[in-house]
Protein backbone atom coordinates (compact mmCIF):
# COMPACT_ATOMS: atom_id res chain seq x y z
CA UNK A 1 0.00 0.00 0.00
CA UNK A 2 2.85 2.42 0.21
CA UNK A 3 2.63 3.97 -3.30
CA UNK A 4 5.96 5.81 -2.91
CA UNK A 5 7.94 2.82 -2.33
CA UNK A 6 6.03 1.09 -5.22
CA UNK A 7 6.91 3.83 -7.34
CA UNK A 8 10.66 3.29 -6.35
CA UNK A 9 10.80 -0.18 -7.36
CA UNK A 10 9.31 0.73 -10.76
CA UNK A 11 11.69 3.75 -11.04
CA UNK A 12 14.86 1.33 -10.64
CA UNK A 13 14.17 -0.37 -13.54
CA UNK A 14 15.88 -3.50 -11.64
CA UNK A 15 12.82 -5.30 -12.96
CA UNK A 16 11.29 -6.13 -16.06
CA UNK A 17 7.62 -6.25 -14.91
CA UNK A 18 6.55 -4.81 -11.28
CA UNK A 19 2.85 -5.54 -10.44
CA UNK A 20 1.80 -5.12 -6.78
CA UNK A 21 -1.58 -6.93 -5.77
CA UNK A 22 -4.25 -4.64 -4.88
CA UNK A 23 -5.19 -6.82 -2.25
CA UNK A 24 -3.40 -6.92 0.71
CA UNK A 25 -5.55 -8.57 3.52
CA UNK A 26 -6.79 -11.85 3.72
CA UNK A 27 -8.76 -12.00 0.42
CA UNK A 28 -5.67 -11.19 -1.28
CA UNK A 29 -3.79 -14.03 1.21
CA UNK A 30 -6.34 -16.36 -0.69
CA UNK A 31 -5.78 -15.64 -3.94
CA UNK A 32 -2.19 -15.87 -3.54
CA UNK A 33 -2.29 -19.51 -2.13
CA UNK A 34 -4.32 -20.30 -4.93
CA UNK A 35 -1.99 -18.98 -7.54
CA UNK A 36 0.96 -20.92 -5.39
CA UNK A 37 -1.23 -24.09 -5.88
CA UNK A 38 -2.11 -23.51 -9.13
CA UNK A 39 2.00 -23.05 -9.99
CA UNK A 40 2.95 -26.04 -8.12
CA UNK A 41 0.38 -28.27 -9.83
CA UNK A 42 0.70 -27.01 -12.95
CA UNK A 43 3.96 -24.58 -13.84
CA UNK A 44 1.32 -21.88 -14.87
CA UNK A 45 1.17 -19.20 -11.89
CA UNK A 46 -1.34 -16.95 -13.75
CA UNK A 47 -4.73 -17.10 -12.71
CA UNK A 48 -8.16 -14.61 -13.97
CA UNK A 49 -9.43 -12.27 -11.49
CA UNK A 50 -11.18 -9.46 -10.95
CA UNK A 51 -10.78 -6.55 -8.33
CA UNK A 52 -14.54 -6.04 -8.09
CA UNK A 53 -15.54 -9.40 -6.63
CA UNK A 54 -17.23 -8.71 -3.38
CA UNK A 55 -20.77 -8.85 -3.00
CA UNK A 56 -23.34 -6.84 -4.86
CA UNK A 57 -24.75 -4.27 -3.49
CA UNK A 58 -28.40 -4.42 -2.01
CA UNK A 59 -31.02 -1.85 -2.63
CA UNK A 60 -33.76 -4.12 -1.99
CA UNK A 61 -34.09 -2.88 1.81
CA UNK A 62 -36.07 -0.17 3.27
CA UNK A 63 -34.27 3.34 4.17
CA UNK A 64 -35.67 7.13 4.56
CA UNK A 65 -36.67 7.75 0.63
CA UNK A 66 -39.01 10.15 1.70
CA UNK A 67 -35.49 12.65 2.65
CA UNK A 68 -34.69 12.85 -0.96
CA UNK A 69 -35.17 13.92 -4.17
CA UNK A 70 -35.07 10.70 -6.35
CA UNK A 71 -34.04 10.53 -10.14
CA UNK A 72 -33.01 8.25 -13.00
CA UNK A 73 -29.44 7.91 -13.73
CA UNK A 74 -28.23 10.75 -16.05
CA UNK A 75 -24.33 11.27 -16.23
CA UNK A 76 -24.47 15.17 -17.48
CA UNK A 77 -26.55 15.88 -14.04
CA UNK A 78 -24.56 13.81 -12.11
CA UNK A 79 -21.61 15.34 -13.65
CA UNK A 80 -23.20 18.90 -13.18
CA UNK A 81 -23.98 18.44 -9.48
CA UNK A 82 -20.40 17.45 -8.68
CA UNK A 83 -19.32 20.67 -10.76
CA UNK A 84 -21.21 22.23 -8.24
CA UNK A 85 -19.59 21.24 -5.32
CA UNK A 86 -22.18 18.78 -4.21
CA UNK A 87 -20.07 15.51 -2.55
CA UNK A 88 -21.92 11.94 -3.35
CA UNK A 89 -21.61 8.82 -2.68
CA UNK A 90 -21.34 6.36 -5.44
CA UNK A 91 -22.33 2.21 -5.14
CA UNK A 92 -22.54 0.10 -8.42
CA UNK A 93 -22.60 -3.49 -8.68
CA UNK A 94 -19.94 -5.59 -6.70
CA UNK A 95 -17.82 -4.01 -3.86
CA UNK A 96 -13.93 -3.82 -4.56
CA UNK A 97 -11.91 -6.60 -2.46
CA UNK A 98 -9.11 -5.05 -0.60
CA UNK A 99 -8.80 -1.86 0.91
CA UNK A 100 -8.61 0.63 -1.72
CA UNK A 101 -12.00 2.23 -3.38
CA UNK A 102 -12.22 2.16 -6.87
CA UNK A 103 -15.01 3.33 -7.96
CA UNK A 104 -17.72 0.73 -7.05
CA UNK A 105 -17.86 2.32 -3.59
CA UNK A 106 -16.63 5.42 -3.67
CA UNK A 107 -16.78 9.21 -2.31
CA UNK A 108 -17.03 11.30 -5.12
CA UNK A 109 -16.27 15.16 -5.41
CA UNK A 110 -15.36 17.79 -7.52
CA UNK A 111 -10.70 18.07 -7.47
CA UNK A 112 -10.67 21.44 -7.84
CA UNK A 113 -10.13 23.41 -4.07
CA UNK A 114 -8.30 22.57 -1.01
CA UNK A 115 -11.92 23.33 0.60
CA UNK A 116 -13.14 20.35 -0.84
CA UNK A 117 -9.80 18.49 0.00
CA UNK A 118 -10.74 19.77 3.72
CA UNK A 119 -14.46 19.31 3.18
CA UNK A 120 -13.86 15.20 2.46
CA UNK A 121 -11.27 15.02 5.37
CA UNK A 122 -14.35 16.28 7.91
CA UNK A 123 -16.67 13.85 5.98
CA UNK A 124 -14.41 10.96 6.32
CA UNK A 125 -13.48 11.85 10.34
CA UNK A 126 -9.44 12.10 9.79
CA UNK A 127 -6.61 14.35 9.89
CA UNK A 128 -6.93 17.42 7.99
CA UNK A 129 -2.89 16.30 6.47
CA UNK A 130 -4.34 13.50 4.84
CA UNK A 131 -4.43 13.31 0.99
CA UNK A 132 -7.57 12.39 -1.10
CA UNK A 133 -6.84 10.45 -4.47
CA UNK A 134 -8.02 11.26 -7.89
CA UNK A 135 -9.51 9.13 -10.22
CA UNK A 136 -8.55 9.79 -13.94
CA UNK A 137 -9.70 9.18 -17.33
CA UNK A 138 -7.02 6.61 -18.64
CA UNK A 139 -6.68 9.00 -22.03
CA UNK A 140 -6.34 11.84 -19.77
CA UNK A 141 -4.11 10.41 -17.36
CA UNK A 142 -0.91 11.99 -19.49
CA UNK A 143 -1.76 15.18 -19.17
CA UNK A 144 -2.66 15.93 -16.12
CA UNK A 145 -0.43 13.79 -14.04
CA UNK A 146 2.29 12.57 -16.75
CA UNK A 147 1.22 9.17 -16.27
CA UNK A 148 1.41 6.85 -19.63
CA UNK A 149 0.71 3.21 -18.26
CA UNK A 150 -2.25 2.48 -16.67
CA UNK A 151 -2.35 2.46 -12.91
CA UNK A 152 -6.06 0.75 -11.96
CA UNK A 153 -5.57 -0.31 -8.86
CA UNK A 154 -4.05 3.21 -6.99
CA UNK A 155 -1.03 2.14 -6.04
CA UNK A 156 1.86 4.53 -7.21
CA UNK A 157 2.28 7.79 -7.39
CA UNK A 158 2.73 10.26 -10.30
CA UNK A 159 3.49 13.98 -10.30
CA UNK A 160 0.57 16.00 -11.23
CA UNK A 161 1.26 18.83 -14.08
CA UNK A 162 -0.83 21.03 -13.36
CA UNK A 163 -1.83 23.24 -9.78
CA UNK A 164 -6.03 23.32 -11.09
CA UNK A 165 -6.37 19.90 -9.16
CA UNK A 166 -5.61 20.98 -5.42
CA UNK A 167 -8.08 18.80 -3.79
CA UNK A 168 -5.88 15.68 -4.90
CA UNK A 169 -2.21 16.85 -5.30
CA UNK A 170 -0.18 15.83 -2.26
CA UNK A 171 2.05 18.76 -0.98
CA UNK A 172 4.88 17.76 -2.71
CA UNK A 173 2.81 17.67 -6.05
CA UNK A 174 2.73 14.31 -6.48
CA UNK A 175 -0.83 12.37 -6.51
CA UNK A 176 -2.20 8.49 -5.95
CA UNK A 177 -3.68 8.27 -9.48
CA UNK A 178 -6.28 5.85 -10.53
CA UNK A 179 -7.10 5.30 -13.66
CA UNK A 180 -10.18 4.17 -15.39
CA UNK A 181 -11.00 2.77 -18.97
CA UNK A 182 -14.13 1.88 -20.58
CA UNK A 183 -13.43 -1.76 -20.26
CA UNK A 184 -11.68 -1.84 -16.38
CA UNK A 185 -14.48 0.32 -15.25
CA UNK A 186 -17.38 1.57 -17.63
CA UNK A 187 -20.16 2.90 -14.88
CA UNK A 188 -17.37 5.32 -13.70
CA UNK A 189 -16.01 6.10 -16.90
CA UNK A 190 -18.71 7.31 -18.09
CA UNK A 191 -19.51 9.19 -15.46
CA UNK A 192 -15.81 10.71 -15.74
CA UNK A 193 -16.29 11.88 -19.57
CA UNK A 194 -19.25 13.64 -18.89
CA UNK A 195 -17.60 15.48 -15.82
CA UNK A 196 -15.06 16.44 -19.04
CA UNK A 197 -17.36 17.88 -20.86
CA UNK A 198 -18.82 19.65 -18.34
CA UNK A 199 -15.26 21.22 -16.53
CA UNK A 200 -12.29 20.13 -19.33
CA UNK A 201 -11.09 17.39 -16.82
CA UNK A 202 -12.11 14.12 -16.77
CA UNK A 203 -10.71 13.51 -13.23
CA UNK A 204 -12.79 13.39 -9.70
CA UNK A 205 -11.51 13.34 -5.99
CA UNK A 206 -12.46 9.27 -5.11
CA UNK A 207 -11.73 8.25 -1.35
CA UNK A 208 -13.50 5.05 0.09
CA UNK A 209 -17.51 5.07 1.35
CA UNK A 210 -17.25 3.18 4.47
CA UNK A 211 -17.93 3.66 8.37
CA UNK A 212 -14.64 4.71 10.04
CA UNK A 213 -12.99 1.68 10.77
CA UNK A 214 -15.30 -0.90 8.43
CA UNK A 215 -16.21 -1.98 5.97
CA UNK A 216 -17.12 -1.10 2.28
CA UNK A 217 -20.90 0.00 2.77
CA UNK A 218 -23.20 -2.65 0.99
CA UNK A 219 -27.11 -1.34 1.30
CA UNK A 220 -29.17 1.47 0.12
CA UNK A 221 -30.13 1.46 4.61
CA UNK A 222 -26.52 1.83 5.39
CA UNK A 223 -25.71 4.41 2.81
CA UNK A 224 -28.84 6.85 3.52
CA UNK A 225 -27.91 6.60 7.47
CA UNK A 226 -23.94 7.43 6.62
CA UNK A 227 -25.06 10.29 3.84
CA UNK A 228 -27.56 12.19 6.62
CA UNK A 229 -24.82 11.64 9.57
CA UNK A 230 -21.70 12.35 7.93
CA UNK A 231 -22.77 15.00 5.67
CA UNK A 232 -22.77 14.31 2.05
CA UNK A 233 -25.13 15.50 -0.13
CA UNK A 234 -26.66 12.93 -1.67
CA UNK A 235 -25.53 9.37 -3.46
CA UNK A 236 -25.92 7.61 -7.01
CA UNK A 237 -26.65 4.25 -6.29
CA UNK A 238 -27.87 1.37 -9.36
CA UNK A 239 -28.84 3.68 -11.46
CA UNK A 240 -31.05 6.37 -9.70
CA UNK A 241 -29.69 9.77 -7.81
CA UNK A 242 -30.85 10.55 -4.49
CA UNK A 243 -30.59 14.44 -3.37
CA UNK A 244 -30.64 14.70 0.45
CA UNK A 245 -33.86 17.91 0.86
CA UNK A 246 -32.19 19.31 3.93
CA UNK A 247 -28.81 19.52 2.21
CA UNK A 248 -27.43 23.11 2.07
CA UNK A 249 -25.22 22.51 -1.00
CA UNK A 250 -28.16 20.71 -2.73
CA UNK A 251 -30.51 23.30 -2.02
CA UNK A 252 -28.10 26.53 -3.40
CA UNK A 253 -27.51 24.21 -6.46
CA UNK A 254 -31.40 24.61 -6.56
CA UNK A 255 -31.92 27.87 -6.25
CA UNK A 256 -29.23 28.16 -9.04
CA UNK A 257 -30.68 26.19 -11.55
CA UNK A 258 -33.93 28.11 -11.37
CA UNK A 259 -32.44 31.38 -11.59
CA UNK A 260 -30.80 30.12 -14.45
CA UNK A 261 -34.07 28.72 -15.79
CA UNK A 262 -35.48 31.91 -15.73
CA UNK A 263 -32.80 33.78 -17.44
CA UNK A 264 -33.26 30.48 -20.06
CA UNK A 265 -36.85 31.25 -20.86
CA UNK A 266 -36.19 35.25 -21.20
CA UNK A 267 -33.81 34.18 -24.00
CA UNK A 268 -30.50 34.86 -21.89
CA UNK A 269 -27.26 32.86 -22.24
CA UNK A 270 -26.96 30.43 -19.35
Amino acid sequence: MNCDWNSKWVDSRLFSQVFVPPVANDSGSAIGTAIDAQFRLTGDPKIDWDVYAGLLFRDDVPFQRDAYDVLERDDALVADLLANNLVLGWAHGRYEIGPRALGNRSILAAPFSDEMRERLNVIKQREQYRPIAPVCLREDAGQWFGCRVDSPYMLYTFKATTDRLRAVTHVNGSARLQTVTKRSNPELHALLSAFRTRTGYGVLCNTSLNFKGKGFINDINDLDIYTRDHGLDGFVAEGRIHLLRNSPVYAAYLRRSRDRSTLASKGATV
